[in-house]
């Protein structure tokens, strides 16, 4: 009989129990730390003016106060604002796999989000998004109103909703609700598919009660803005004066890989030839798309496409572009330049903050943005003072304050002010 396998010698034995025990130990760490660790990297600090009520220092006061100089305070608007809910309390829904830790990327994601929008309690209330926001909306030293936006289930081609693939769903009537007990600083946008069989019902019951944007993301919704099925809908958008918001280039906030495509700003010319009123959100800033009109030369920057569209006189007064996260660090390279620089292109371009956006604090580096021109020290340190005070306050700041590296060009100040054509 072969005599059994006595293991390790004693000294390995025991330096295996420390290297399992000490990765035991991290792991332990590592799930506690969590929490802090997604707040320091994905949400703003929670040291908020709202909070705290520590005031900011004179030479931020003093910096503000240039912010909003020329600005006409009763007219700010942000056009691009986000509010979310799980179902608790309210008709949203999240997709499961946001909430499980299986699903890593989504789960790290869905957190981020939670982080920025000052959610303590993943498990709370829905009215706990939308408190936050209100409170941090009204802490600006002159409040602007937000258009906070439904939206829609992805559906399919033969106008089945497909929960599998939708994120998140942010219902009409909900919006509606929130902005009627919000009325000083919220404005209710509708989300509504074209595909669906009761799209035009539903479009028809929001106008009706007084929205007058609707919100899409092609890429993560499944909508393909130049399909002919869309031109009923259209024709009603147009009848009811009704705006459309749609995202512009490559989707990264939700997960969109499969239809990227649905988001190139040429495919948007249908809409504008029904004289549907148009906002490309972004300005189409990141990714590329197939240049549908030349395709032998190759795939262009989305944003050299959403120029070409901009350039093409016959969709003046129809054709605007949204500034949210154009000075975030994975876009600024792309367009900000072109953006300060054009300024015939200003009196056609809107703010929006993409909120929560402003408050994930990986994504805007105001160091960054120093090194390229765009700020100065003394602008960024200052700026980052305000990023701590309130999130939507520093995306304000940060788009008054940019200026081109070489011209010195700022966005004029009629770019964050509503404009009456699109209805706010």
């Amino acid at each position: 009989m072969p005599e059994s396998d006595p293991g390790p010698p004693p000294k390995k034995r025991r330096l295996l129990r420390r290297v399992l025990f000490g990765l035991v130990l991290f792991g332990v760490a590592l799930v506690l730390a969590l929490p802090l660790l997604i707040d320091a990297f994905g949400g703003a600090s929670r040291k908020t003016a709202y909070q705290t009520g520590e005031p900011l220092s004179p030479a931020a006061r003093a910096f503000l106060e240039d912010v909003y100089a020329d600005l006409d305070r009763s007219r700010l608007i942000d056009y691009h604002t986000h509010v979310a809910g799980q179902g608790n309390g309210s008709e949203c829904w999240v997709n499961p796999r946001m909430q499980s830790r299986l699903h890593v990327q989504d789960w790290f994601r869905f957190r981020f989000y939670l982080s920025a929008a000052g959610i303590a309690d993943p498990n709370g209330s829905d009215a706990q998004f939308t408190g936050e926001l209100a409170k941090l909306v009204r802490a600006q030293p002159y409040p602007s109103r937000h258009l906070i936006l439904a939206f829609d289930y992805r559906y399919g081609a033969d106008g089945v909703r497909d929960l599998e693939h939708s994120e998140f769903h942010v219902p009409n009537d909900w919006v509606l609700e929130v902005a009627g007990e919000n009325a000083d600083v919220f404005l209710p946008a509708m989300s509504v598919h074209p595909y669906r069989a009761d799209a035009i019902e539903e479009l028809e019951r929001g106008a009706a009660r007084g929205m007058k944007l609707v919100k899409w993301l092609p890429s993560a919704m499944g909508i393909d803005p130049a399909d002919e099925r869309c031109d009923p809908f259209y024709a009603r958008m147009r009848e009811l004066g009704v705006t459309l918001l749609t995202h512009g280039g490559e989707e990264q906030a939700v997960e969109a890989e499969q239809d990227q495509e649905l988001s190139n700003p040429l495919r948007l010319r249908r809409p504008l030839r029904a004289g549907v009123k148009v906002i490309v959100a972004h300005c189409a800033s990141s990714g590329e798309g197939e240049d549908l009109d030349r395709p032998s030369e190759g795939r262009k920057t989305n944003f050299a496409l959403f120029l070409r569209l901009m350039g093409e006189s016959e969709w003046q007064g129809q054709l605007f572009g949204e500034l949210s996260t154009v000075t975030q660090t994975n876009r600024y390279r792309m367009a900000l330049a072109e953006l300060l620089v054009r300024t015939d292109l200003h009196p056609r371009l809107v703010n929006g903050s993409d909120y929560p956006l402003p408050a994930i604090n990986v994504l805007y580096r105001t160091g960054q943005l120093c090194r390229a021109g765009f700020l100065t020290a003394d602008e960024g340190e200052l700026l980052n003072e305000l990023f701590h005070y309130n999130p939507l306050v520093f995306d304000l700041a940060l788009k008054r304050t940019v200026h081109h590296p070489d011209s010195g060009e700022r966005f004029s100040a009629d770019v964050f002010h509503g404009r009456a054509g699109l209805g706010y």
